[in-house]
């Protein structure tokens, strides 16, 4: 079981007092800072959440109303371009009623005009294909109505019959038309339509072929005795036409009757079409489908563009835009819209623009019906919705920022206000750890002490306690050093008696001791000497056969020397020709640096020589240059010759002087055995002479031993008890020199301590 001495228990507290100290020197994250670390993070965190939630909020409420506005717009695009649609079934239907009814009149007319029939007299027009604007001469009959011929006349004021009896009845265009030729080419020959300059539109002709080949559906229509109603282009612009043919009294086809109203005449249909707007800045706009006008503006964002063919426009990407949108349209069923997303710039417009657009055919006008609006037009919303959740994030991170800094203020003044007693606890705790518990004891009984004991929470409970606990701590001291003193003086007196009687035993053990000492000596002595003496004669037996061993081996070393001196003399007579030679590969290494230098000299010259020789001697100049670059080499191999030669005479040299040494050490070697193995030979007589001698001395040896173990046996128990009583006193020795020390630690740890006197 381990001892734990007094001095070890007043150096504990010591030792881990300092270790406190160290521990307390480590950075530590202070109660203040805790308390303001909390505070800042309950401000922090529900601001940080808020962030996160209105981040999260903007991306939704984003995303939802891109997805809801685009919806939106999508539905509100096509529900516009169906109205269109409708209105223009709508006005469709009027027009056709009108047309029936402008028909039906013209009909009753020409009946009462006995109906058409051609004459036998003919007449010549310069006959107008209305499309190509190309003329050519024709002769046709004269186209009698009531017997007379109905002329060819262009003067509105002047009245021609029928058609103008027509527009006078139901106000709608009318014209005859007179077959031209077997392929059904149609002749204007009477009509109350007029052309560009306010004439009647006679003498144009309506091609049975387009110019693309293809069959004119109104002339293909009508030959087939079949009346076409629709859409059709009448001298310079677009009517809702009705025709239906001629026949004379055989019934074969000699003309036709038309009536028709111009689209343009639906002035409010137009109106209506250009007033829809479509979103904020989008518009409806119409392109033809077919034939002529295919691709063509009829009706344009203001009319800025109406009548532009824009069939062949494409986008930044090269894409085809409106033949995409027209080829797409025409396949669609009846009545059936869809989208179409693309890159469009209107003229002034400062760059293109993502336009999106619902499309629909009209086919009783061949209209395309494209009402569109802008991308960034219907997504404005979303951007004022994120602008002011922008706006919203921005003063809720500006709240939370006041929040922050308030918190982060009156979590430092509440910090302060609660770690402040606990400051002063700590300063007075170091000051007792460090001993001066006057000073403590006086601060607590300051102003600003008092003030924190009379507060009555936990801080002055604390402290009221530290008031008590330094009051004890004082009066505890103090008995402590006192007590100490006293102990003190009562230590040092038992300890002088105990060194005085240490000091008397010490001194009979140390007689008892050397007198049981010298008899175990003796007696040991006696024995050893007993004992070395039979070992002696042993070792005499062995050391006489061991010498003649010795004197053997020195007799063949010294024969085996001898053969060593011969061989180290032919090594140095060997090593010495070596040398020779060597002095002769230098003289001749030195003979072909002269050579070698001689041949630079003589190629030099023949360089020089070469070079005066010019053209001719240019040849011999290489030849120069080649035998000089040898010498170069001849001289620097010879030089490496040279070194290693000189190297070789040095090393066998400093050999041949160093086997003359060791052939000197040998010869000497081998006297030196010779002198050895003489007197080896002596001392083996000798030996042989003392043997019987150190028998005798061996018995006396036993005798004296005997009795000197008989003395050491008395001595050994008088020894042992004068070292019982001796371990006694210089235990009782230890323990009051234990005591004085722990006492002095004591003593000087309380004298650290001030306290009140």
């Amino acid at each position: 079981m381990t001892k734990i001495s007094l001095t070890d228990m007043i150096a504990f507290p010591i030792v881990c007092q300092q270790k406190g100290q160290v521990a307390m020197m480590k950075p530590t994250l202070t109660l203040k800072r805790k308390i303001i670390g909390l505070a800042v993070l309950a401000a922090v965190l529900p601001v940080v959440v808020m962030m996160i939630f209105m981040g999260s909020f903007q991306s939704s409420v984003s995303k939802l109303a891109s997805k809801e506005l685009s919806d939106v717009a999508m539905t509100n695009m096509a529900q516009i371009a169906k109205d269109v649609y409708g209105l223009c079934e709508t006005s469709n239907d009027l027009i056709q009623k009108k047309i029936n009814n402008g028909l039906n009149v013209a009909r009753d007319v020409l009946k009462q005009h006995k109906g058409i029939e051609t004459g036998r007299e003919t007449v010549s027009w310069d006959a107008v294909n209305q499309i190509t604007k190309q003329t050519r001469k024709v002769e046709l009959p004269k186209l009698m109505t009531g017997g007379a011929w109905l002329g060819q006349n262009r003067n509105p004021a002047t009245p021609t019959p029928i058609v103008d009896e027509v527009k006078h009845l139901v106000g709608i265009t009318c014209t005859i038309f007179q077959r031209m030729n077997e392929n059904g080419d149609m002749l204007r020959v009477a009509t109350n339509v007029q052309d560009l300059e306010n004439r009647r539109a006679i003498g144009t002709y309506i091609p049975a072929a387009l110019p693309d080949g293809t069959a004119n559906p109104v002339i293909e229509t009508v030959m087939k005795g079949q009346p076409y109603r629709g859409l059709a282009y009448v001298v310079n612009t677009w009517y809702l036409t009705a025709y239906e043919p001629v026949k004379d009294k055989a019934g074969k086809i000699i003309g036709m009757l038309y009536v028709g109203e111009k689209l343009e005449a639906v002035g409010s249909l137009r109106k209506a079409i250009q007033g829809m707007k479509v979103g904020k800045l989008g518009y409806v706009g119409v392109v033809g489908g077919k034939g002529e006008h295919r691709g063509r503006y009829i009706i344009s964002k203001d009319g800025a563009r109406d009548g532009e063919n824009i069939w062949d426009q494409k986008d930044i990407h090269g894409n085809a835009i409106i033949r995409t949108l027209i080829t797409t349209a025409l396949k669609q069923p009846k009545g059936e819209s869809f989208y179409h997303e693309y890159i469009w710039q209107n003229p002034g417009d400062p760059q293109p623009r993502k336009k999106v657009s619902s499309v629909i055919y009209f086919e009783p006008f061949d209209w395309v019906i494209v009402a569109g609006t802008y991308e960034d037009d219907f997504f404005r919303p979303v951007g004022h919705v994120n602008e002011m959740i922008k706006s919203l994030f921005l003063k809720v991170l500006l709240a939370g920022a006041l929040i922050i800094l308030l918190s982060v203020f009156l979590a430092v003044f509440l910090a302060r206000r609660l770690t402040h007693p606990l400051e002063l606890t700590t300063s007075l705790a170091r000051k007792i750890a460090t001993g001066d518990i006057q000073q403590t004891r006086e601060e607590l009984a300051g102003a600003e002490s008092v003030r924190i004991i009379q507060s009555g929470d936990e801080t002055g409970e604390l402290l009221r306690a530290f008031q008590t606990m330094t009051g004890n701590l004082d009066s505890l001291i103090g008995q402590v050093h006192r007590s100490g003193i006293q102990v003190t003086t009562s230590a040092t007196e038992i300890a002088a008696s105990a060194r005085e009687l240490e000091a008397t035993v010490a001194q009979q053990a140390a007689s008892t001791t050397e007198v049981t000492a010298t008899s175990r000596e003796i007696s040991a002595t006696a024995d050893d000497l007993a004992q070395t003496m039979d070992g002696v004669n042993v070792s005499l037996n062995e050391t006489i056969g061991m010498a003649e061993s010795g004197r053997n081996d020195l007799t063949h070393m010294e024969m085996a020397m001898r053969e060593l001196v011969k061989a180290t003399t032919s090594i140095s007579s060997k090593l010495a020709v070596i040398n020779d030679r060597a002095n002769k590969i230098s003289h001749v290494v030195t003979t072909i640096n002269k050579i070698s230098d001689q041949t630079n000299l003589l190629s030099l010259n023949a360089a020089i020589e070469a070079e005066k020789a010019g053209e001719f001697g240019r040849g011999f100049s290489v030849v120069a240059r080649e035998i000089s670059r040898l010498a170069d080499q001849t001289a620097i191999a010879t030089q490496d010759i040279q070194q290693v030669v000189a190297e070789m005479q040095t090393s066998v040299s400093t050999g041949v002087m160093e086997m003359d040494k060791f052939t000197d050490e040998v010869r000497r070697g081998v006297e030196t055995v010779s002198t050895q193995s003489g007197q080896l030979a002596r001392i083996i007589d000798q030996v042989r002479i003392h043997g019987p001698q150190f028998t005798a001395v061996k018995d006396g040896m036993y005798g004296q031993s005997q009795g000197a173990q008989q003395i050491s046996e008395a001595m050994s128990q008088l020894s042992l008890a004068a070292g019982q009583t001796k371990e006694s006193l210089h235990e009782f020795k230890l323990a009051t020199e234990q005591l004085n020390e722990a006492i002095g630690g004591l003593q000087s740890e309380v004298s650290r301590f001030k306290i009140s006197s």
